[in-house]
This record gives structure tokens, C-alpha cells and sequence, in this order.
């Protein structure tokens, strides 16, 4: 049985048209079911796009079943992943998913899939990663890398019991606790500054969800890892200031952008190195992904002081 695709979305309907495009041309779409959250919308300004998502969705074929949840009211990005993925968990152990404005390699089904089947066993993986970071990988045997220190959700598998413990788990009370710890603390800014100036956002949040940033971080504090590809079966296609976070005029945007897909038909075996994989989580944080600016890094860093002994 192939794992349940779920996807949010809301009114970004050509982005949403290309992923399931791309998704239907991976072998293993046609026995997969997929579910998709359309969100309400909240303005008159995402109704017509909105609309245009369901009436795609009326007529999708392609998949085993095509499951549309339609909010009767606006949920918001993260509540309306949180219920989407709950509503999932209810039926699989195990799930993939996306956010609605990525495109995939052919591959990208069948390497998630053969994924969550071979690390299932390890209670350290975190999840299966379609996307990987568009930095040199050292030439070698290899297929697959333990990214630690850096967790991408454009694109991935994971199971249901590490994802419920990473919801339960990647609180605010969670963070709290991590910047009141001097070994914590130094543990999350030692592996990366950019986290550990992320993170302090954390233990305020209103609205803290798994995955992202929370997510990088928790696989710092809990000796966790995903699994990437050396070689990335997804593209963000969001880096046209329609994404959230994801502005064109960044330096980090032309990479992205650029970044071309891994376009062969199958996934090999997974083949990975522990010496190589730390090599290369130290080269990702070292470019401009791990790129962080001194200033907010200082502040926290003085943040944290005064926040352990007040």
C-alpha cells in the first residue's frame, strides 16, 4: 500500500495544477490516494482562485481516490495542516506531504515509498525528504544523506508516530526549557546559529507547528535526521514572492530557483555514509543556506543570558 499524499491549499491554483501534474506522472500515483485541504477563503481577493482549485479538483483523475476537504470557514496555513494531517493519521501510519506550490521528479513517489518502508525501523529518522539542498555533494557511492542539522517539508514522507511526537513534543514549553539549559542552548547554536536565533521565536509562538525551522531544530536537540537525496526530486516554485517566507529578491533565491530535477525514472537503493552525511550537513549550514545575520544571533544570544537568570 503506497502512503496517502496530503496537500493544503487555498487559492494558488496554477502552482496547485503544476504539483498534481507532476505528481501524476510518477508510476505509483495511479495506486496512491490523495487528499486535499482547501481552505475557505478569507478575502474576496482568494475567491476566484479558490474556486478555480475546486473546479480542477471536481474532475481529477490520475490517482486511486482524490479526497477534498472543504473548509466551511478560514482556517489559516497552519490549522488547516494540522487538521488535514490529523484527519489523515486517523486511517494511515504513515503519510507524504506538500505544500502547494512544489513540482516532482518522476522518481519522487517511489523513493518516498521504498523510504518510509527501509527507515521505518529507526526511531531517529525523522522523515523522507524528496528535496535537497542545492550545495556541492561529494562524489561517491552514495545515493542519500542524514541531513541533521536542516528539515525541509517541500516534499517528504514520515509516519504517523514521529509525527505525532514531534507535535507533542516541539512546544513552547519545549523551547523554554532549551534556552533556560546552558548545554541545550549551546548544543542547538553550536550546530546552527540560524536555528538557534529562529527558535527563540518558539517559546512565544502562538501557533507552533512540526516541520520547518521547528523541525531543524528538533532533530538538533534530539539527535534526529531526515533523509535527502544527494540530487533533489522537488522544486519550491514559490520564489516568486507568491510563497510565504520566499522572496525573489534574496540571494538565496536564485539557487532555488535554478536548482534542476533529478528527471530519472527510478530511485536506486538507498546507499549513505555517516562520515560523509556529517561532511555534508556541515557544508549546507556553511553556505548560504545556513546563513544567518550577527545581529539577531547577538541579541538572542544576550536574550538567552538574561532569560536564565531572571
Amino acid at each position: 500500500m503506497y502512503s496517502p499524499i496530503c496537500i493544503p491549499t487555498l487559492c494558488r491554483a496554477d502552482k496547485f495544477k503544476n504539483l498534481v501534474e507532476s505528481l501524476k506522472k510518477c508510476n505509483e500515483a495511479k495506486d496512491s490516494e490523495l487528499f486535499v485541504a482547501l481552505d475557505y477563503p478569507p478575502a474576496q481577493k482568494y475567491e476566484e482562485g479558490c474556486r478555480q482549485i475546486n473546479d480542477y479538483l471536481e474532475t481529477l483523475t490520475g490517482f486511486k481516490a482524490v479526497n477534498v476537504i472543504r473548509r466551511s470557514e478560514n482556517l489559516g496555513a497552519i490549522e488547516n495542516i494540522k487538521s488535514l494531517l490529523a484527519t489523515v493519521c486517523e486511517n494511515y501510519d504513515r503519510f507524504i506531504f506538500t505544500e502547494d506550490d512544489n513540482i516532482f521528479a518522476p522518481a519522487f513517489l517511489e523513493y518516498v515509498n521504498s523510504g518510509l518502508d527501509y527507515f521505518e525501523g529507526d526511531k531517529n529518522c525523522e522523515s523522507i525528504s524528496g528535496f535537497s539542498y542545492p550545495v556541492q555533494m561529494p562524489e561517491s557511492g552514495t545515493t542519500v544523506i542524514k541531513m541533521q542539522r536542516y528539515f525541509s517539508d517541500w516534499g517528504f514522507g514520515t509516519w504517523r508516530d514521529r509525527y505525532f511526537e514531534a507535535r507533542d513534543t516541539l512546544t513552547n514549553d519545549f523551547f523554554k526549557k532549551v534556552y533556560k539549559s546552558p548545554s541545550l542552548a549551546k548544543k542547538l547554536r553550536k550546530a546552527s546559529k540560524k536555528n538557534y536565533t529562529r527558535a527563540w521565536a518558539f517559546m512565544s509562538a502562538p501557533n507552533v507547528r512540526p516541520y520547518d525551522y521547528t523541525n531543524s531544530c528538533g532533530q538538533i536537540l534530539l539527535d534526529r535526521y531526515s533523509i535527502m537525496p544527494k540530487k533533489t526530486l522537488v522544486k519550491n516554485t514559490g520564489w516568486d514572492n507568491s510563497g510565504v517566507h520566499c522572496d525573489e529578491t534574496s540571494p538565496i533565491a536564485k539557487l532555488f530557483m535554478e536548482q534542476e530535477l533529478d528527471m530519472r525514472e527510478h530511485f536506486e537503493n538507498f546507499v549513505f555514509d555517516d562520515a560523509e552525511s556529517e561532511k555534508v550537513n556541515a557544508i549546507v549550514d556553511k553556505s548560504m543556506i545556513g546563513s544567518y545575520d550577527r545581529i539577531p544571533y547577538l541579541k538572542t544570544r544576550v536574550k538567552e543570558i538574561l532569560y536564565r537568570y531572571k
